[in-house]
């Protein structure tokens, strides 16, 4: 269904800022996430590096050489948030879907579900699938690991050229699921999904095809009667004519 297109993005992006919310607001507890602080600082300093650039203080190559350090102990510092961030998309798009007849909260004010490609009963397998196709989340932890495992001066690239890989899967999603008729995006396929019209929005459409078609023929109806009017006034009037014409003749005669 192409219809469901508008209402797939207008969902996710309704979903991905409730998931926004709850990793922020979850990221400023200590237990959580203990490195708040220190990144707030970090991040900081490479605001001031990068102010010093703009202001030509220090060179593209000093920048660099300052910044691309920074970088690696910001993304060391934000770990935990990664992680919380990880836990709650898994359990809002893959989780959450399962137990609520396969929506979301974004899903459920659009009117959409999430359902079987081949009629068979989904699993919380193929929820959790789904969403970690979706969201990247391998890719993520793949991210982790370079941070953890490589030091500053080689994580740069490699960590790059993963981003990339992600942004490319992120494009197929969104480039399948605008052009193809069913809608369905690489994540529905490897997880055997597709996303349809809840009863609800069914319903509502076959209301307005039902009001629609009473208004045209209604209209119909009016024209019908309208043009029923013009052809026997039409009529009356040559009968008229008809009419004079032979007392006219019948005058003329006597």
């Amino acid at each position: 269904m192409t219809g469901t297109f508008a209402k797939r993005a207008g969902a996710y992006l309704l979903d991905m800022i409730i998931v926004s919310l709850i990793v922020m607001l979850l990221s400023y507890i200590p237990f959580l996430n203990p490195n708040h602080e220190a990144y707030t600082e970090k991040y900081n300093e490479l605001v001031n590096v990068y102010e010093q650039f703009q202001n030509n203080e220090i060179s593209e190559e000093e920048y660099n050489e300052a910044a691309i350090p920074i970088s690696y102990e910001l993304y060391r510092l934000n770990i935990p948030s990664t992680i919380i961030d990880l836990v709650c998309v898994i359990i809002y798009f893959g989780v959450l879907p399962f137990f609520c007849k396969g929506q979301t909260i974004g899903k459920k004010l659009f009117q959409i579900r999430i359902v079987s490609a081949n009629d068979k009963p989904l699993t919380l397998g193929n929820f959790l699938l789904r969403s970690v196709i979706l969201n990247n989340v391998l890719i993520s932890i793949g991210l982790i690991a370079v941070i953890l495992f490589m030091n500053a001066g080689n994580y740069y690239t490699v960590y790059q050229n993963l981003n990339m890989v992600g942004y490319i899967i992120m494009y197929i999603i969104l480039f399948m699921v605008l052009v193809r008729q069913d809608n369905r995006g690489l994540h529905d396929f490897i997880a055997n999904t597709k996303v349809v019209f809840t009863n609800e929005e069914i319903e509502n459409r076959l209301e307005r095809i039902e009001e629609e078609q009473k208004v045209l023929e209604s209209e119909l109806e009016k024209t019908t009667k309208k043009k029923e009017k013009v052809v026997k006034a039409k009529t009356t009037k040559e009968t008229n004519k008809k009419s004079k014409k032979e007392k006219t003749s019948q005058t003329s005669r006597k």
